[in-house]
């Protein structure tokens, strides 16, 4: 799913079901739950002109020096529908992960409706890209070549070497910038001050001669690096003088850092040949924060296996179809991330106005004059999915089911062949007994502004309409937060005039005939789709709610990757509710699939959190839980790093832990820092990564390995590699992409805040080796988070 908008100040969140998913979709299932693919919040605007088109104008296809400002100032044109400009329209600038930043962040058009800022490359070297977004328009993305600066370091590895007479090992030499970015082309000068005791060739390598001490010093463009050797009897260890550990199986270490570097003496024990994991994680709260790493070993050897295929157990696997996202967003997503932006600026300024509406409003007899709903009433309803405050589509709607927490409205325009009262009936029903108390069980409970004094669930074409003809995903509804704000307020307020002023969802109505966009929608698979996407939604209006009229110190906008990372959990409680599970049981393939109803509920519903989830293990170093965009990658990462933190509290902390995200009077990593118990976001972060790797490794591995670095739900080394692709073709592996670290030859790695790496070593039975981590030649910042933990 690809939802976000669902603050007081957002747009509305929709959520969605591929074709794939719809076909297999049963009369059973219609108990169930559908797996949310997507959503797709639309924006808001309250201008007299509305932004439709926005084009660059100045800055494209520049050229700097990492750290350096360009010359040209990147300028957008904004207009609109008819290509006029606009005047006073926010644009915001957006640069990637390693790509600088950019002054002002955001920046207002002119009379001539442009929009400018000024850009200071980032600190890695390659393409930058800073992107221009506007909510509801297309964005527009300006790249960048940063060069590498001048020659400032050069660095060997590694740091230090001990070996024995007649052992030779090479060093490793590279000229870099200030950033630690490579010189390519360099030649570089091998040489020994001290040739009777060590050798060095022209290409590095060292052959140790006899027993002492020598320096090895590589030059390059006027400067040098010095690697110290420590030449003992033949056979000695690698280790030289550092303390050997040896890790029992599952344990996990923390090498202490020195001077220049974090270090560790690993050593297997006799006769059998070990196998270890590194974990990294740059905790820097910013995503746009790059941590340059060098990782060394020498003693080692590469990891038994190259790929991890399943640790505990690997049955036949029963068919539960999988389909990992085609991309890590989808341009419907994209779009909808920057309308939510623009509805965030429209919707804020009046936070302070709808909370005194609503302080007054709870200060009168409201009860007194509540309105009833019944069957067979009719409701005009505002269904305009674009536009927040402005543009009102009203639509009739008539009531066809009246439950305890909420009634159903279906458009009087609907297409034929769409549920009936009593199906409508079933529907309101399953909301009260089992979404909402499972929804206000985690995240709390909504406000009640509504006239009626429930929720509405609006079944109306407009939701059907979002999704173009022959597309292949299917929009299944959202919840808009300009229906949480009062129409008209008193004084020189302002107000949202086109608020419905109810707690409400948009759901999408059955087409089985296809009369909107020619897309058939038969009640079954609608029935399927829209129990998940009520979870998922009603999680949005929960947080948004309380977080502008209940919580009203708070605030207003929770961060999208955290407020999304909640509602793709409301998915998976329902799946746990529907499934007869709990989040306690370390699932398997063979739970998961016990059954073909038990196949079908994890393929429709949990597997969508597996397969967001599946991009995000693919690419860590690239990735991260926070990063401020919204993919289906960041949505996979936020969802289980909630999932490991909850996990964490107990059995029976779980609901309280979620509850107290939902109602801190923070956002995002200051919300999680002041919910972790100790503040200890950080240390979370680290422990999750070694979960990732380290849990369920094997049976063995699971039974020693400290309960806080597991994921008591789930064994995803059982469960993904017995998922199939629509091929057929089972996954066969859990997919975790882990670097190989071979003996001498160092690994560099770059990571955005939030970003991990995960690099794999063994060590032959009976041996030492020692290992290394440092930054660019200095000490490791204190923002990143590492640990090394035997597998094997």
């Amino acid at each position: 799913m690809v939802s976000m908008a669902v603050f007081p100040t957002t747009p509305p969140v929709c959520t969605s079901l591929p074709p794939r998913f719809a076909r297999r979709a049963t009369v059973l299932l219609a108990a169930l739950s559908a797996a949310v693919l997507s959503a797709c919040g639309k924006s808001t605007t309250d201008a007299t002109q509305t932004p439709a088109a926005m084009r660059a104008q100045t800055g494209a296809a520049q050229s700097g020096t990492v750290g350096s400002v360009l010359s040209i100032p990147l300028s957008v044109v904004v207009t609109d529908a008819k290509g006029a400009t606009i005047t006073g329209v926010r644009v915001d600038w957006d640069a990637g992960a390693g790509s600088g930043t950019t002054s002002p962040s955001a920046s207002s058009t002119d009379s001539r409706g442009v929009a400018s800022t000024i850009w200071t490359l980032g600190t890695v070297a390659g393409t930058a890209r800073v992107t221009a977004q506007i909510g509801g328009v297309t964005p527009v993305t300006f790249s960048a070549t940063a060069n590498v600066g001048p020659a400032a370091n050069v660095i060997a590895t590694p740091e230090l070497a001990f070996l024995g007479v007649g052992d030779t090992l090479r060093v490793r030499a590279s000229v870099r910038d200030q950033f630690g970015n490579d010189l390519v082309g360099q030649a570089l000068n091998f040489s020994t001050p001290d040739a009777a005791v060590a050798t060095v060739s022209s290409t590095g390598l060292i052959t140790a001669v006899s027993i002492g001490n020598a320096r090895i010093i590589a030059e390059a463009s006027g400067r040098a690096d010095t690697v110290p050797v420590t030449v003992g009897a033949a056979g000695a260890s690698a280790c030289g003088t550092t303390t050997v550990r040896q890790l029992a199986l599952g344990e996990v270490f923390v090498p202490p850092t020195g001077t220049s570097s974090a270090s560790a003496c690993l050593a297997a024990p006799a006769a059998v040949n070990a196998e270890f994991a590194l974990t990294l994680i740059s905790t820097a709260t910013s995503f746009s924060s790059i941590t340059p790493i060098d990782v060394f070993a020498s003693g080692n050897t590469g990891p038994t296996t190259s790929a991890l295929v399943a640790g505990i157990l690997q049955p036949p696997a029963p068919r539960i179809d999988f389909e990992a996202p085609a991309a890590p967003s989808s341009p419907v997503q994209v779009a909808e991330f920057e309308r939510q932006e623009r509805a965030r600026q429209e919707l804020t300024p009046l936070v302070p106005s709808a909370r005194a509406w609503y302080a007054d409003r709870m200060a009168a007899p409201v009860r007194a004059v509540m309105a009833e709903a019944k069957v067979g009433d009719i409701i005009k309803l505002n269904a305009n999915a674009n536009q927040g405050c402005s543009n009102q589509d009203l639509r009739t709607g008539r009531v066809t089911a009246v439950g305890t927490r909420a009634f159903v409205v279906a458009d009087t325009t609907n297409p034929s062949g769409g549920y009936t009262d009593v199906e409508y009936a079933d529907i309101v029903a399953r909301f009260d007994t089992l979404v909402f108390p499972m929804d206000t069980t985690a995240f709390g409970a909504p406000s009640n502004i509504s006239t009626y004094g429930k929720i509405i669930l609006f079944y109306t074409r407009n939701v059907n309409a979002l999704t173009p003809a022959g597309a292949n995903y299917t929009i299944g509804g959202f919840f808009f937060a300009r229906d949480l704000y009062p129409k008209v307020t008193k004084g020189n307020l302002q107000g949202c005039t086109t608020s419905n002023e109810q707690e409400m969802l948009y759901l999408l109505a059955p087409d089985p005939n296809g009369a909107v966009n020619n897309n058939r929608r038969s009640k079954e698979v609608v029935g399927v789709l829209n129990l998940g996407t009520i979870a998922h939604e009603l999680q949005h209006l929960i947080n948004a709610s309380r977080r502008l009229y209940i919580n009203t110190g708070a605030v207003p906008n929770e961060q999208t990757w955290l407020d999304e990372g909640l509602a793709h959990t409301a998915e998976e409680l329902l799946y746990f509710r529907i499934s007869g599970f709990t989040s306690r049981q370390n699932l398997t393939i063979l739970d998961v699939g016990g059954s073909p109803a038990l196949a079908t509920a994890f393929s429709n519903y949990a597997s969508q959190n597996f397969s967001r989830f599946y991009s995000f293990i693919l690419s860590p170093e690239t990735n991260s839980p926070y990063a401020p965009n919204d993919s289906l990658t960041t949505r996979g990462a936020s969802w289980n790093f909630l999932r490991y933190a909850a996990g964490r509290q107990g059995a029976n902390g779980e609901a309280a832990f979620y509850r107290a995200v939902v109602n801190s009077q923070t956002a995002g990593i200051a919300n999680l820092s002041s919910v972790i118990p100790g503040g200890a976001f950080a240390e979370y972060l680290r422990d999750w990564t070694v979960s990732l790797i380290a849990d369920d490794f094997s049976t063995a591995t699971a039974a020693a390995l400290d309960p806080r670095y597991a994921i008591s739900a789930w064994n995803f080394r059982s469960i993904y590699p017995g998922l199939r692709f629509s091929s057929g073709t089972p996954l066969g592996v859990y997919p975790i992409n882990a670097r190989q670290l071979l003996n001498n030859a160092p690994q560099r790695i770059t990571l955005a805040g939030g970003a991990s790496s995960y690099v794999r070593f063994g060590i032959q039975g009976g041996r030492n080796a020692l290992l290394s981590i440092s930054s660019n030649g200095g000490p490791l910042p204190a923002t990143l988070r590492y640990a090394i933990v035997r597998l094997r």
